[in-house]
């Protein structure tokens, strides 16, 4: 194999696990969460089954599930084929049990590579040379830590999600309290300031990490965004009261947290600038397939 063709292949390799280990680092460590990779994904992922969720609406349910996984493949993907083109050009230098070099071209490469991201070993070839010796123990770390950081990601998603389904849960009990006294329910300072520290931590959770906003639950008792037009009607007449000046700054309060959690939504998810709160809670709702907001 030629110089230039080996360097090419090593420049192909190495920029394929740079991608990799930049978007892992991204989606665990940055506090914005601008994994590129993972989120054009999730979202793919998310806009193919909502199309899908037209003709079977149960499909719809898995597009968070089904985009973590397919995130997860293409980070391992990622580094199989990184690593099986660093290893191609040097593949002479792999010896079997009977002393002869390793054959079969690129297939092989990713044959090794495959086996020692999974810490299994080289199978049936050995590297000679010392300096490629150092190589698959170094894959065999970065084969942990995908499973580490697949796990880790795992476990923040989660939380996020539960957190958002708990909150919605809770206002559709408030909601229909209200409903059944054919009247608001009685506000006060304490809740607002609880519901405004649940929305910003549902705000922050999005910013952070964003493929918990592909998990829509099923039972639409636990849709925020079913739920969120409920809560800003409230947050109004307690504004508007003056009865109370404290729970009306405390009713302002949330109605801000509220809006800016829609307006997160409509730049960080959707990429649009400029919107209104009211606009930004319709792309929420739409999202979701929960088309008929009630206030």
């Amino acid at each position: 194999m030629s110089l230039g063709y080996t360097l090419l292949l090593t420049v192909a390799g190495i920029v394929l696990i740079a991608m990799a280990l930049r978007d892992i680092f991204d989606v665990l460590f940055h506090l914005e969460g601008r994994a590129s990779i993972s989120r054009a994904l999730t979202r793919a992922v998310w806009r193919a089954l909502r199309r899908a969720a037209d003709r079977w609406p149960g499909v719809f349910p898995l597009a968070g599930p089904f985009g973590l996984v397919a995130v997860i493949a293409t980070w391992t993907v990622l580094l199989l084929v990184g690593w099986a083109l660093l290893l191609w050009p040097h593949l002479g230098s792999f010896r079997d049990v009977a002393g002869e070099s390793a054959q079969g071209g690129f297939w092989e490469a990713l044959h090794i590579s495959i086996l020692t991201l999974s810490t299994l070993g080289y199978s049936d070839v050995t590297p000679v040379d010392q300096w490629l010796r150092v190589i698959p123990p170094l894959q065999a770390l970065l084969g942990f830590g995908l499973l580490t950081a697949s796990v880790t990601w795992l476990f923040a998603v989660q939380p996020a999600v539960q957190r958002r389904r708990a909150l919605g849960y809770e206002l559709w009990l408030l909601r229909e309290a209200a409903d059944g006294e054919h009247d608001a329910p009685v506000a006060n300072g304490q809740m607002f300031t609880e519901l405004t520290s649940r929305i910003v931590a549902v705000e922050r959770d999005i910013v952070a990490i964003p493929a918990s906003y592909y998990f829509r639950d099923p039972d639409e008792r636990l849709l925020l965004s079913a739920q969120l037009p409920f809560l800003r009607v409230l947050t109004a007449r307690a504004s508007a009261s003056g009865e109370d000046p404290g729970t009306a700054q405390r009713a302002r309060m949330l109605r801000t947290a509220i809006d800016d959690l829609l307006l997160t939504i409509a730049w960080r998810l959707h990429g649009r600038e400029g919107v209104d709160a009211d606009e930004a809670l319709r792309m929420f709702a739409r999202d979701h397939l929960k088309r008929d907001l009630r206030e």
